[in-house]
């Protein structure tokens, strides 16, 4: 088998797929236990965002620096330059990209199980909301939750709103329709995490 296969099933699927049936097994809804498995994976992050969030504070302290040598220098000096402010203050500038990458496969992984589970579940949250189907309103508090977190950032962190990044206002509707399209237990996961994700902003700035 491909090995990049085998080390996702290991570290990814099946240890979702497992503690989600665990969880399942005693808890009895299948919402709540995507919630309790959302909250799980949150715990395990934390010392990675914790870290992430400890980078960004020496990064805005810099930031000034490094947009003064983007006015004074240009291509290969201007790059040294930089490089060499990074590694005196010790600052990985893709560290932030870490969690984004473990995220994308928790979220595959999740999907995959919901998909292999569908015959040993009662897809229903407390009962009522079906987690098989797409659901525009819990799709829509995911973003909500997503927009207020992106707000909450570049305000904690006095930043320009990244809601006025172009970019940023192509991703959240982007984000919306595929939300739409797929099964809602994913959009349950979604704002489950932005939300502890404020949490820890807070947090974080306590």
């Amino acid at each position: 088998m491909n090995p990049i296969v085998d080390i996702y099933n290991l570290v990814f699927f099946q240890p979702v797929y497992y503690g989600l049936l665990l969880l399942y097994k005693y808890l009895k809804d299948f919402g709540l236990s995507v919630v309790v498995l959302t909250v799980i994976i949150k715990l395990i992050l934390f010392p990675l965002d914790y870290k992430n969030s400890k980078e960004q504070e020496k990064f805005l302290k810099i930031k000034k620096a490094i947009e003064q040598i983007g006015k004074k220098l240009n291509g290969e000096q201007k790059v040294k330059e930089i490089a060499a402010i990074y590694q005196k203050e010790k600052i990985n500038p893709f560290f932030s990209l870490i969690s984004l990458i473990i995220q994308l496969p928790i979220l595959v992984a999740l999907y995959q199980v919901f998909l292999k589970s569908t015959n040993q579940i009662n897809p229903f949250f407390f009962g009522v909301l079906n987690l098989s189907v797409p659901n525009p309103i819990l799709a829509s508090v995911a973003i909500c939750f997503q927009i207020f977190y992106l707000w909450l950032s570049a305000r904690m962190n006095k930043e320009i709103s990244p809601l006025k990044n172009p970019i940023t206002l192509l991703l959240i509707p982007f984000t919306l329709i595929i939300l739409i399209k797929l099964p809602s237990v994913i959009s349950l996961y979604f704002t489950v995490t932005y939300l502890l994700l404020i949490v820890q902003k807070y947090f974080f700035h306590v």
